[in-house]
């Protein structure tokens, strides 16, 4: 029997190009390759020799969506170098600041990535004269969760108000108010995402990669915490290097991970199947009605699961709000005294664990730099899902297997720009 290939040139509704590559003979799958097709942009070349200052400035460039949370993952790293340890003042802004991207984060690709699938249409403009409700419920979904990044961050992409130690300028009461009453306006429309996602049929799939999320005591944790696998394993950010490898491959721009030599899958469904004990009154209802039995090993939950986690976000928004009006903010300086060190941190980023890791010397100039993105850590889990998924749906028409594979590929939700970074490849 002969090998056969078929390409997708252009996989469409994702963040970035990227092309699929599948070598197969009869029903047996020989050779997945999702080629990653963008430029590499070696941001950790960039930070060396940079001031430590700079390093937020410069690493949230990596992405337009994750911006947010690699400028806060940034500054930790740097505090963490500096033995720098924020006010709860500061904790608690931060925290509505990755609570505001991950919201916007899931938005985009809720409605305007992955729903146009399931409802049967190519894109949100199409659906907009025949599903005008869901494009009108996805744009003030969007707006309001930019709005809120502005309010605390200073503008909606890159936010610049967030630095070393604490923000140049903190939200007034006034600020506070209309952040507060813009989560309140977010609470419907995000139920209503919810119901809409629960009725769509997925396949019955699962793999076996490893899940990964923080957890933290008694929360549903974005900011800090332990690594923690869904069988159990632990360990600190610091020791991430131990667990985590990252390797090249030919046909691809982007670094691929591998926890102890395993595919990882990490994002909102293992968030949600190691931490859900935590998610929001509001937000267990809605699991219990959406029928996801955890833990789930499928990757097509992993929309379920992000629908799940915008009430949630939504809800612990408004929480962090009204105390931060009760105690009220004041303006906050820390003084920053430069040394040697060495930084590690990780947070939760839309797409799972995001560490970021410098070395610093004694006159405040980044040495070394390694940033491990949560889609790097997906992709190895990608490949492998479509090698174990297609022969499901090889017998599909050609258009219809290709919509199906596509639609593996889009519940992971890979921002594509952020694993294009690295900074020299050999091959020998």
């Amino acid at each position: 029997m002969s090998h056969h290939t078929f390409e997708i040139e252009n996989l469409t509704k994702l963040e970035a190009r990227v092309k699929l590559t599948v070598k197969f003979e009869g029903k047996e799958v020989d050779e997945v390759n999702l080629e990653v097709q963008e430029s590499s942009r070696y941001f950790e070349a960039f930070l060396t020799n940079r001031k430590y200052h700079e390093a937020a400035s410069i690493s949230q460039k990596i992405c337009g969506i994750c911006s947010v949370v690699h400028t806060i993952g940034s500054l930790k790293a740097i505090e963490d170098a500096f033995d720098i340890q924020p006010s709860e003042q500061t904790i608690d802004l931060r925290k509505l600041l990755l609570i505001s991207g991950h919201l916007h984060s899931h938005v985009v690709h809720l409605y305007f990535m992955a729903l146009p699938d399931y409802l049967g249409f190519e894109s949100i403009l199409e659906m907009s004269s025949k599903r005008h409700d869901d494009v009108h419920r996805a744009l003030r979904l969007e707006k309001i969760s930019t709005d809120i990044i502005r309010l605390i961050g200073g503008r909606p992409v890159h936010p610049v108000s967030a630095v070393i130690g604490g923000f140049t300028e903190v939200p007034n009461k006034e600020k506070l108010e209309t952040i507060l009453k813009k989560f309140k306006e977010m609470k419907e429309d995000a139920k209503k995402t919810v119901e809409m996602f629960m009725t769509f049929k997925t396949p019955k799939f699962e793999n076996n990669s490893v899940q990964c999320a923080l957890v933290k005591d008694k929360e549903y944790p974005l900011y800090d915490g332990k690594i923690v696998t869904l069988d159990g394993l632990e360990f600190e950010a610091k020791d991430y290097l131990k667990y985590i490898s990252e390797h090249v491959k030919y046909y691809s721009t982007a670094m691929h991970s591998r926890f102890k030599g395993k595919n990882m899958m990490v994002g909102a469904i293992a968030r949600l199947n190691i931490n859900y004990k935590y998610l929001s009154d509001d937000a267990k209802e809605l699991l219990i009605k959406s029928g996801i039995r955890l833990p789930s090993l499928s990757p097509f939950m992993n929309n379920l699961a992000q629908t799940i986690e915008l009430v949630h976000f939504v809800d612990k928004g408004i929480e962090i709000t009204k105390k931060l009006l009760k105690s009220g903010l004041k303006k906050e300086r820390i003084k920053i005294k430069p040394k040697a060190g060495e930084g590690i941190m990780v947070a939760e980023a839309p797409r799972g664990p995001l560490y970021h890791h410098y070395r610093i010397d004694k006159r405040g100039l980044i040495k070394y730099t390694n940033i491990i993105t949560p889609t790097s850590q997906n992709l190895e889990s990608i490949e492998n899902d479509i090698k174990q998924f297609l022969p499901r749906v090889m017998h599909l028409p050609k258009e219809k297997m290709i919509l199906e594979l596509e639609k593996l590929i889009r519940a992971y939700d890979p921002c594509i720009s952020c694993p294009t970074h690295f900074l020299e490849v050999k091959f020998v």
